[in-house]
């Protein structure tokens, strides 16, 4: 099941404009200011452009609100874009509190910070790209008796620009808007949490759709698991009724699905109003940009006690009616099968194996 989108924003589409890397070691205790802008080769140009593109289109992208009384805010407002020393200076004040805040716990990553100015869609962005450290083993070929041989095997730090990252924040200076990508991480007080928002940016982040679309996901599954009386046949047709209604709409309304799902059993839909309450989801209108995020709509799994796991098309369900679930008086249930034309045994095999058959 593909969702049809106008908001995804190409490769293509994003100009960079000015770009610093700053060096914000933990494990030594220092911190690098750039003193120079960054002049990009055009191959990392293109792996830089890459990561900003996945990180404006995904899902796991939120929200946070744009607090005018906050210094990283007040920095960026009063930042002339244009001015190279502005922009290095405001990147090097950025990149500083970001720092001594990463030195605050053992667990946050050392990192280049990567501060770049992009445009997109005539909208000019500032974005600060956490590339953390990653380890790494390094090896050198070295002769011996005219025989090339492994040797000094080194552990090194890498810089991930290959790899999908996992904390940015993007400032959108015309609007005036922030959107970021974070995890959480233990500080030295012993509380868990997501440093960006709520120590660097001192702000209130929404919750990002993937992370809403599993509230909704789970909620649906464990009140049906909750009454099981109802049957098998009934958990199904649920989960078939929020793909036909994301298919419709191409967002998820809490309103709407609480309605459509449990609207005729008031004790469900207190049960989920209360568990969206719960989330701050209760009038929520959301959207997801990216098929894998609900790919599980695409398909019924169905898994028996004996571990025995059927996988059915949600299109197959929905049209072609091939799955019949009987109730039988003693609480077992048979799964029917029906209008099958064709059944193969599927092999599990290695991609090295099948190149050589």
């Amino acid at each position: 099941m593909k969702k049809e989108s106008t908001m995804i924003i190409l490769s293509d589409d994003i100009i960079f404009r000015k770009a610093v890397i700053h060096l914000l070691n933990v494990e030594l205790g220092k911190f690098a200011p750039a003193q120079d802008l960054f002049m990009m080769q055009p191959d990392v140009i293109e792996l830089v452009r890459k990561q900003v593109c996945y990180l404006l289109n995904s899902d796991e992208l939120k929200a946070a609100d744009w607090n005018t009384k906050e210094p990283v805010f007040q920095k960026l407002e009063q930042m002339n874009e244009k001015d190279d020393k502005s922009f290095i200076q405001t990147s090097a004040y950025l990149a500083d509190r970001l720092f001594d805040i990463m030195c605050d716990s053992v667990e946050i990553p050392s990192a280049d910070l990567l501060c770049l100015s992009f445009q997109t869609n005539q909208e000019i962005y500032y974005a600060l790209i956490k590339l953390n450290y990653q380890n790494s083993f390094m090896h050198e070929l070295m002769k011996y008796d005219n025989e090339e041989i492994i040797s000094n095997i080194r552990h090194k730090k890498i810089l991930p620009l290959g790899k999908r990252i996992s904390e940015g924040i993007i400032f959108n200076l015309s609007l005036q808007k922030v959107m970021l990508k974070e995890k959480k991480y233990e500080m030295l007080n012993g509380d868990k949490i997501c440093y960006l928002t709520e120590r660097f940016l001192r702000s209130i982040a929404q919750t990002e759709a993937k992370r809403k679309y599993q509230i909704l996901s789970r909620t649906i599954k464990t009140i049906n698991k909750k009454y099981p009386e109802d049957g098998l046949e009934y958990q199904m047709d649920t989960k078939s009724k929020l793909c036909k209604i994301f298919e419709e709409d191409q967002e998820f309304s809490i309103n709407k699905i609480g309605d459509e799902l449990f609207g005729k059993n008031p004790q469900k839909k207190m049960e989920f109003d209360e568990k969206m309450e719960r989330y701050n989801m209760q009038y929520d209108k959301f959207t997801v940009e990216k098929e894998e995020t609900i790919k599980d709509l695409g398909y019924i799994k169905l898994q028996t006690n004996n571990e025995i796991e059927i996988k059915i098309p949600m299109e197959e369900y929905q049209t072609k009616e091939c799955i019949k679930v009987e109730e039988e008086p003693d609480g077992t249930k048979t799964i029917v099968m029906k209008n099958i034309e064709q059944v193969t045994v599927c092999l599990l095999y290695t991609s090295d194996a099948a190149d050589d058959l």
